[in-house]
């Protein structure tokens, strides 16, 4: 089967892309950040709420350096928590095809976790700064 260059391209923005995903719970809407391979994000809220943001360079450079650090991001020494069903979250990053587990426990101690933990909190942080301006109904 031949892919067309379209579907080439496709592909190829797929893998460069990084996808942060907070599950959200059922008290708290979750959200999905992708990154492109320049810093220009796209946020989408599980309302539909729609955003776009852009991470400063230092962010950006910080982020792939950790990914970097953490692949193959499925093998991470995650440690995992108990969470209540309706009311706990998960927190996943998606990069070159590759899914993490839930980073979202406290208490990591691997180095690349932690890096990358921080990162994602920092930048769902701004995500929902973005989507969800001050005063809005979350």
């Amino acid at each position: 089967m031949r892919l067309t260059a379209l579907a080439v391209l496709f592909v190829m923005n797929a893998f460069g892309q990084i996808v942060i995903t907070d599950s959200g719970s059922t008290n708290r809407p979750g959200m999905t950040v992708t990154i492109d391979e320049k810093g220009n994000a796209e946020i989408a809220g599980r309302r539909g709420n729609k955003a776009q943001m852009s991470l400063d360079k230092e962010l950006h450079s910080r982020l792939m350096k950790d990914l970097d650090a953490a692949m193959p991001l499925d093998q991470m020494a995650v440690r995992g928590c108990a969470k209540s069903v309706s009311f706990g979250s998960r927190m996943f990053l998606t990069y070159k095809g590759v899914r993490s587990p839930d980073i979202s426990c406290a208490g990591q101690t691997d180095p690349a976790v932690i890096a990358l933990q921080k990162d994602a909190q920092e930048i769902m942080s701004m995500a929902k700064a973005k989507a969800m301006p001050a005063g809005a109904n979350q």
